[in-house]
This record gives structure tokens, C-alpha cells and sequence, in this order.
């Protein structure tokens, strides 16, 4: 699909999201453009983790929420009755602020989705792993630990492991959820490393606090507040010139 000057295969139009009677986003309609990386920044309470929640439905898991207006996957509006949920979330994956390791062994975490596709080949299952362990930038640290428990992993560890996790069935888009926010410096360095070489392969959205980190890494950058998407551009023009006043006062501390 094209979008202006860009190709996108996501995109949401007028999407408007309730917890209840509670409006949480306000008629927010975006273009993310395809195989880069797009930050979702904004005050706490802005609806930024809600909007990324959206692209993979998680909001279905709990009872009261809706959604109004459509997103748009590769031409589908994923928010029609009959979306194969588990499907969609092979195709967009999520990585959440706190790592996620399941209380197996660090091999079974990373083909745990493979399994859940249907791949049962032990030769495809050990190279699907390999490779996402790889992409992942753990292999190094973990192969001779395949057998041994994920929770033995630091926390940086386990995050990369949540991420080879989300990796292994090869989705479209990655959701990041405040991924390095629980994480030490040299921990985020590498996750955010890992974001930049993954960049061309996928898409991504990561929220963030950190503002620094969304210019660092994020190829677009989209700020919110109070529900509504204020503005969003190239990152460097957001973070140099925005066009909107409020986005300016934010991004100098002025207020948050």
C-alpha cells in the first residue's frame, strides 16, 4: 500500500479506543511506514501503550474494551469480526517492558512459537532457533545453555530471549513496549543495536520514555497527548523544528 511518499502496510484510520465507558484514544489515524522504525512518545497516560496495543488487538485479552475505526494490515482491516487472532499475532509481534522468559528451557522459549505454526522438523526447529537467537544477538551467550532454564538469564538477557521469542516465526512488525526501561545501560545499548540491524527487515513501533532513545534509533517519531496524536514527521525534524508548539515544550522538558 502507498501512503504519501511512503510504502506502508499499517495504518490506522480515525481509531478511536475505550477501556469501558473511559475514551482513551481520540480519533488517531497514522501511516507507519514499512521496514522502519516509528517511536510513540508523549507524557505517561497518553495513550501511547494503548495505541500500540491496538496493532496486535491485546485489548481482546480483557473484557469492557472497543475499538471504533479501522486498522489497516496489508489491506485488512484487522478489527473486523472473524480476525484470526492468534494469526495476526504471528504476523505482528510484541515485545513488553518486562521481560517475558516462560519457565522452560531458553531452546523451548524460542521455538515456542515455531511449535504453535505447526513446525515439529527437529533440524528446522534447532536452526529457527539458532537464527533467532542470532538476530537476537544472544546465540553467543546462550549456546551451550540451550537445555538450561530462562530464568537463569540476567534481565538483559531475558529480554533478548523475549525478543528471539518474537523473532522466530518471522513477523511482519515488531511492537516494542518500553522494552528497555527495566534494563542497565549496556543491556539497552545492545537491545537498541539490535533494533537498528533489524531495521530493513521489519517494521517497528517502540514507545518510549526516553527521549534520547527515540532519536537515537527511531526513523519517525509520533507525539501524543491526551489520547490524540498531536503531531509526527521524520525524527530529526520532530526533535530540530516540529511544526506544533506543544511538541516543542515537551521535547524541551517543559513540561511531562
Amino acid at each position: 500500500m502507498k501512503h504519501g511518499p511512503f510504502e506502508s502496510d499499517l495504518a490506522s484510520e480515525h481509531l478511536n479506543f475505550y477501556y469501558g465507558n473511559k475514551q482513551a484514544l481520540k480519533d488517531v489515524s497514522l501511516n507507519v511506514e514499512k521496514n522502519k522504525i516509528t517511536a510513540l512518545i508523549g507524557p505517561s497516560g497518553c495513550g501511547k501503550t494503548t495505541f500500540l496495543r491496538c496493532f496486535n488487538r491485546m485489548h481482546d485479552l480483557y473484557k469492557g474494551n472497543r475499538y471504533e475505526g479501522r486498522i489497516l494490515f496489508k489491506g485488512k482491516n484487522i478489527l473486523e469480526k472473524g480476525t484470526d487472532l492468534a494469526a495476526l499475532r504471528g504476523q505482528i509481534g510484541m515485545v513488553f517492558q518486562k521481560p517475558t522468559p516462560f519457565p522452560m528451557s531458553v531452546f523451548d522459549n524460542v521455538a515456542y512459537g515455531l511449535r504453535l505454526k505447526g513446525i515439529q522438523n527437529k533440524q528446522e526447529l534447532a536452526d529457527r532457533v539458532e537464527a533467532a537467537l542470532k538476530k537476537a544477538a544472544l546465540w553467543e551467550e546462550v549456546e551451550t545453555r540451550l537445555n538450561g532454564s530462562a530464568m537463569g538469564l540476567s534481565g538483559g538477557q531475558q529480554q533478548r530471549l523475549s525478543i528471539a521469542r518474537t523473532l522466530a516465526p518471522e513477523p511482519d512488525v515488531v511492537l516494542f513496549d518500553e522494552p528497555t526501561s527495566a534494563l542497565d545501560p549496556i543491556s539497552t545499548a545492545k537491545i537498541e543495536d539490535l533494533m537498528r540491524e533489524l531495521r530493513g527487515q521489519m517494521t517497528m513501533i517502540i514507545v518510549t520514555h526516553n527521549m534520547q532513545q527515540a532519536a537515537r534509533i527511531s526513523d519517525w517519531t509520533v507525539f501524543m497527548y491526551m489520547g490524540e496524536l498531536i503531531e509526527t514527521g521524520k525524527t530529526d525534524k520532530i526533535f530540530t523544528a516540529p511544526s506544533v508548539k506543544m511538541t516543542e515544550e515537551y521535547i524541551t522538558g517543559q513540561f511531562g
